[in-house]
């Protein structure tokens, strides 16, 4: 990514591009690296600034998370509604999640991601700004399918859990990615849109 800003922002207009590319910046590396890999000071000079400029938007690499997720989220809130009509509840969620692969990701890291390095306030309204995000999508399901918002909610709820499982039992690495290619160990090599379809069409049936 080029960066357009080749000085320090100022107006608020630079502010607003700089943080739109800092995101698609770390977006971009969230998508190919494990959390673990993904570095500021790597991000920083993607986007054509020094970490302490990078620090002015985000003051450790959890808060960035954070805005990465929630902005996945209004994403996929928007593919959502579209997703909502003239298919069963399965599918419409399942091709929801299948177009943000990254909120997949994120969802399936994020609560070992974020066990530190948030304050209170920083944690309280991330978790506010999930909790409208599920609400809005329950309100959603509720409308178009029979269930109602509280079973809409308990659905997401589990849904969300059956992602992180199914994510990281579909994404081996290292050694273990490599021997599950081997004869009878195929078994264990799953393929996290297949799994998550199942396991989310007996999610849906139990409702």
């Amino acid at each position: 990514m080029q960066c357009i800003i080749k000085s320090r922002a100022t107006t608020p207009e630079q502010k607003t591009l700089r943080l739109a590319q800092i995101m698609d910046v770390t977006a971009a590396r969230f998508t190919t690296l494990s959390y673990e890999d993904v570095n500021l000071k790597h991000i920083a000079a993607d986007v054509g600034i020094t970490k302490a400029a990078l620090y002015r938007y985000f003051r450790n690499k959890e808060t960035l998370f954070l805005a990465v997720y929630t902005q996945e989220t209004q994403s996929l809130a928007l593919t959502a509604a579209s997703e909502m009509d003239q298919q069963s509840l399965t599918d419409s969620i399942c091709n929801t999640l299948s177009k943000h692969p990254l909120f997949c990701k994120l969802s399936a890291i994020m609560h070992t991601a974020l066990q530190c390095n948030l304050t209170l306030d920083e944690a309280r309204e991330f978790k506010t700004t999930l909790l409208q995000f599920i609400q809005q999508y329950a309100t959603m399901i509720s409308e178009y399918y029979a269930l109602s918002f509280a079973q809409a909610t308990e659905l997401l709820l589990q849904v969300q859990q059956v992602i992180i499982g199914c994510w990281h039992m579909s994404h081996s690495v290292g050694a273990v990615a490599e021997v599950i290619k081997e004869g009878p160990l195929q078994l264990f090599e799953l393929n996290f849109a297949d799994i998550l379809h199942r396991h989310i069409a007996r999610l849906v049936g139990s409702h």
